[in-house]
């Protein structure tokens, strides 16, 4: 491959040439399932095993960030064209409840607004029925 050409990504894609949400390696890892494949949108679930366990059999902090901040792009992804993507510059975060093992976590974003360059998207995180978590994202829109 010419220098300077960027190398084609091994991720595997779906149908609609997206980055399969379920076979990413972290996802995967997790146990990450999306409610629906065809609406994305409507967000994922997960269940927490020792693997992403924490403290005291709680689900790990950082692994409920990294999967409300995939959330939060599902929610925005409907409103991309094919030649834009976007990335995350900030996030808030607040953990509200401890999640413990064998919990399932259910997570949906909303998108918020959503400009030209710039997007925010609110998402959270429920077990049993509880709010646990909440993030506040906002993305940067990029032209691929």
């Amino acid at each position: 491959m010419p220098a300077g050409e960027p190398t084609p990504s091994a991720q595997p894609v779906d149908e609609l040439g997206r980055p399969d949400f379920e076979e990413l390696a972290l996802h995967k890892y997790i146990g990450v399932k999306l409610v629906d494949r065809e609406q994305r949108y409507l967000g994922c679930t997960f269940v927490v095993t020792p693997a992403i366990e924490g403290r005291e059999g709680q689900l790990n902090g950082g692994v409920l960030s990294v999967i409300l901040d995939a959330v939060a792009y599902l929610a925005l992804e409907p409103s991309l064209a094919e030649n834009e993507d976007a990335v995350s510059h900030d996030l808030h975060i607040s953990m509200l409840k401890a999640v413990m093992s064998g919990q399932t976590v259910h997570l949906k974003g909303d998108l918020v607004q959503r400009g030209r360059r710039v997007a925010f998207v609110n998402a959270e995180a429920r077990a049993d029925g509880r709010l646990v978590a909440t993030a506040r994202i906002t993305k940067t829109i990029i032209q691929r």
